[in-house]
C-alpha cells in the first residue's frame, strides 16, 4: 500500500508503468483520501490517493525500488500487508 498525491495523470503514468513492468497483477486505486500529518514541527494536510497494489514475495523487492525510485515523495509510504490466508482461485490469479 502506498499514498500518492492528488495528481491524477502522474498517478495513472506511474500505475500503468507497475502494471506493464510486471510488478505487480492488480492495483486499487482508492480516490478521495485526507491525510493530516506533522511535518516541520507543523500540522499539515494534504489530498492524496491511497494505492492497494497486490503483488507476489518473489516481486516485493523490485516493486519496492520502483516505488522508491519514481514516487514522487523524496519518503513514500510502503505499507506492506500480509494476509495469513488468501482465497486459492484469487491467489492464482496473481501468480504469473
Amino acid at each position: 500500500m502506498t499514498t500518492f498525491p492528488n495528481k491524477p495523470r502522474d498517478l495513472k503514468k506511474f500505475i500503468m508503468i507497475i502494471l506493464n513492468k510486471w510488478l505487480a497483477k492488480c492495483i486499487n486505486r482508492i480516490n478521495y483520501v485526507k491525510s493530516y500529518y506533522i511535518r516541520e514541527g507543523k500540522v499539515q494536510n494534504n489530498e492524496e490517493k491511497i494505492l492497494l497494489i497486490k503483488t507476489t514475495l518473489q516481486n516485493k523487492t523490485k516493486l519496492e525500488e520502483f516505488i522508491k525510485k519514481n514516487h514522487p515523495y523524496d519518503t513514500p509510504e510502503i505499507i506492506y500487508l500480509k494476509p495469513e490466508e488468501i482465497e486459492q482461485k484469487y491467489l492464482n490469479r496473481l501468480v504469473w
